[in-house]
Formats: C-alpha cells, sequence, structure tokens
C-alpha cells in the first residue's frame, strides 16, 4: 500500500464515527430493502412464532418500544465508554486513549447501537403510513431481532470494558500493535545502503514550512519527483520528529534544480500534524510501553509490577527488532539510480528509546534495575553483529551505574552486580 493511502487508512481505521458509519449506511439499506420488497417473506411464514404477525398499531408501538430502549442502552453505552477513556488518559496516558478508539470491537458495539437505532427509525416512520402496503413482518421482526442482540451485546461490552483498563491487558494489546508495526515496516529485506553518505556542501536546504510532528512521508512521491528533477534528496527528519517551520530538513543536489514546483512537491510528500501515528513511526509503540511503564513508576501510583511488565514485553519487541535488518535508508527509482537518502533509526536508538526513562524513573528501585538488567542479558541470543550488541553493553554499564548511586542496600545492589556480570557474558559470549 502506498505510504500516503496507508496514513489515511490508519487513520481511519482509527477514528471512533467511520466503522459505525458503515454500519448504519448498511442497516439503513437492509430497512429499505426490507420494506420495499416485502415478498422477501414465503408464504405461510407469518405463522412462525419467530416472525411478527400483530396489526399495524402493535407494530408501531413495538417499534416505538423498541427504539426508546435502544436509545437508552446506547446512551449508557457512551457514558460507560468517555468514563474508561477518562480513567485511561488519567492512569495511562493520554496517548493511549487512542488504542482504545481504534479498537474493532468497540468500533462495531457502537456501530451496531446506532445502526440499530436507525434501522428502528426507518421502519418505524414507515408503519402505518398512507403509501403503506401491509405490514413489513420481516421488517419488524428483524428489528426485534437487533434489539435482543444489542441487549446481549452490552454485557460484552460491560465485560470487555472492565478488562481493557486493567495494566496488564493494555500492555499486552500496545505490544500487540508494536509487533504488528515491526512486521510492516521491517519485513526482513536488506538495507541497500547501510552506511547513508552525507549530502553534499553545496546541497541546498530547505525547511517543510509547517510545525508539528511527522506523521508520514509519501517516499514514492519524493522518488518520483527527484526522477523527474534529475536530483537527489536527503531526508534528515522522520516519522515521528517535531519540526518547525524553517530548518534544514530536506537537502537537494544538484542546487540549481531545485525549482518552485520541486520545492512544492517536497512539502506535500509530507504529511505533518499534532500527534505522533504509527503509520511509519517504529518507535511510537516502544514509548506507548515506556509512558505506561513511567506512570507506573510515579509517586502517586508505584506499581513495580506493572513496569516490570513493560519491561518483559520491550525485550520481546527488541528481539524481533534484532532479528532483521533494520529500514532501508536508501530509495532508488525504476532505473536503479539514488533518489532519497532517508533518516533511519539504528539499534541504539531503539535500545534507548525502551529502557532509558524507565532507568531513570527507576533509579532508586532495585526490582526495575535489576529486571532491566534481565531484560538486557535475554536479547543476548538475538545479536549478531557489534552494531547490535554495543548498545545493549553502554545500556548495561548504565544501569550499573544507576544502581551504585541510587539503590541504598548493599544486598540489592551485590544482587544486581551479578546479574550484571551475568548479562555482560551472555553479550560478549563469555558463556
Amino acid at each position: 500500500m502506498p505510504d500516503r493511502l496507508r496514513h489515511y487508512w490508519t487513520f481511519l481505521r482509527g477514528s471512533l464515527w467511520f466503522v459505525p458509519l458503515l454500519m448504519s449506511l448498511a442497516a439503513v439499506a437492509l430497512a429499505v430493502l426490507l420494506l420495499t420488497h416485502r415478498g422477501l417473506l414465503p408464504d405461510g411464514a407469518v405463522e412462525l412464532w419467530l416472525v411478527y404477525s400483530g396489526d399495524p398499531e402493535s407494530a408501531r408501538q413495538l417499534m416505538g418500544a423498541l427504539l426508546s430502549g435502544i436509545i437508552t442502552m446506547t446512551s449508557l453505552v457512551v457514558s460507560i465508554t468517555v468514563v474508561v477513556l477518562t480513567l485511561a488518559a488519567g492512569q495511562l496516558g493520554p496517548r493511549l486513549v487512542r488504542n482504545f478508539i481504534s479498537d474493532p470491537q468497540t468500533q462495531a458495539v457502537l456501530g451496531l447501537f446506532v445502526a440499530t437505532i436507525l434501522y428502528l427509525l426507518v421502519v418505524f416512520r414507515s408503519i402505518g403510513g398512507p403509501s403503506t402496503n401491509g405490514i413489513p413482518h420481516l421488517a419488524v421482526s428483524v428489528g426485534t431481532g437487533l434489539s435482543a442482540l444489542c441487549l446481549f451485546v452490552l454485557l460484552f461490552f460491560v465485560h470487555k470494558l472492565a478488562r481493557a483498563i486493567m495494566y496488564d491487558n493494555v500492555v499486552r494489546d500496545v505490544t500487540r500493535e508494536l509487533r504488528a508495526t515491526i512486521d510492516r515496516l521491517l519485513p526482513g529485506a536488506d538495507s541497500p545502503l547501510s552506511a547513508p553518505v552525507p549530502p553534499p556542501e553545496d546541497a541546498v536546504w530547505i525547511g517543510l514550512g509547517h510545525d508539528g510532528y511527522v506523521e508520514a512521508i509519501d517516499f514514492d512521491t519524493l522518488v518520483r519527483e527527484a526522477r523527474s528533477a534529475e536530483v537527489v534528496l536527503w531526508i534528515m527528519v522522520r516519522p515521528g520528529h517535531y519540526v518547525l517551520t524553517r530548518g534544514d530538513h530536506v537537502a537537494v543536489h544538484p542546487p540549481e534544480a531545485c525549482s518552485d514546483a520541486l520545492l512544492k512537491a517536497i512539502r506535500g510528500a509530507f504529511i505533518i500534524g499534532a500527534e505522533r501515528t504509527p503509520t511509519q513511526d517504529l518507535e511510537y509503540g516502544i514509548r506507548q510501553l515506556v509512558e505506561i511503564a513511567l506512570r507506573a513508576l510515579s509517586p502517586g501510583i508505584n506499581d513495580v509490577f506493572t513496569a516490570i511488565a513493560v519491561i518483559d514485553n520491550l525485550s520481546s519487541a527488541l528481539s524481533q527488532i534484532f532479528e532483521r535488518p533494520l529500514e532501508a535508508a536508501a530509495r532508488c527509482d525504476d532505473d536503479g539510480k539514488l533518489r532519497v537518502v532517508r533518516n533511519v533509526t539504528d539499534y541504539d536508538g531503539l535500545v534507548r528509546a525502551a529502557f532509558d526513562q524507565i532507568r531513570q524513573a527507576g533509579n532508586a528501585m532495585p526490582a526495575v534495575l535489576i529486571r532491566l538488567t534481565e531484560g538486557v542479558a535475554r536479547l543476548a541470543p538475538y545479536t549478531r553483529t557489534d552494531e547490535q550488541r554495543r548498545p545493549l553493553l553502554d545500556q548495561l554499564a548504565l544501569i550499573e551505574a544507576a544502581g551504585e548511586h541510587g539503590i541504598v542496600q548493599d544486598r540489592d545492589r551485590a544482587t544486581l552486580r551479578q546479574r550484571g556480570r551475568e548479562a555482560r557474558a551472555r553479550l560478549t559470549g563469555l558463556v
């Protein structure tokens, strides 16, 4: 999928209105179909107990009662959802609210209630009207079935939301999305340019013209425009970076080819918004997990067990990253000519993003530092190069230094030193 389309699809998939809108349109279409094609019901089916067989006045009363009840249940569902989102924003962090909104089951439940209301409205207004040709037995029966389904879905939704705010479940869901992002962004293909060349000194630098976070970059457009203008572009920012209107964001070489049309096309390839998105940002999910750990380690909560669960899941995600090459730094055109050199993260940046802030917040907590050390040690079998081992060894030294200054008890410091020696031996291949 092209980069821009993937960004828009991620936006739609993470919105709370897209799935309910589709389900509502389908419900209205179903109601119109059942009302205009009343011959869909076989002869004699009205006598079945599942099919409504009353008179028009009773049908209107039934539809009115069902509509009133479903509206009340929908209000309850929305209220429960708002309460859960408020708790999630306060305890887990406002950036985690997106995970609750983008959950497909939550969207489907809200969509079912809204769709049922619209369906009942369409059927209700058609019963007893001047254009009515008989009683819509099948339409009324389907409305009754949808209302009963909403009742059971309400119970499921309450159960789901009750489990959704449990820390372990949130950590699991965020990790699942992070691993999916890793699979999408790091498919396993070797980068054709492992050490990107810097831009020439005479390259012209341009700014992106907007303030905000780089949410996505349309690299296909950049390659196409660079080929058309016979230039090479150096992208110095990547998705997740915050940029100002002016700055050295993109370098163009040769400089004489940088026209106003090319400048406009380059800026149009960048999607800049108010928040980070997981579309192309490999660190997005890592920082979500880190935020959960930091809030758990805050003095007001002091939940070490949640921080330990986050460390374990971060180690799992890093092991998946270490098993494959990082994103390609070079993008070439169809003729194999270099057109775009992009800014990509490295193993050191990913390890620091995962462990630095947790280590700083838990520098006086032996359990946190010991689990960080164990997490580093567990990554030893996944390291293949010095580029992967070096950031782990550096992180291990920082953890040991934090323990020496922050841990009060000698026994805890001794345990941390022992874990550190074991981790270093595994990373250096001495065991």
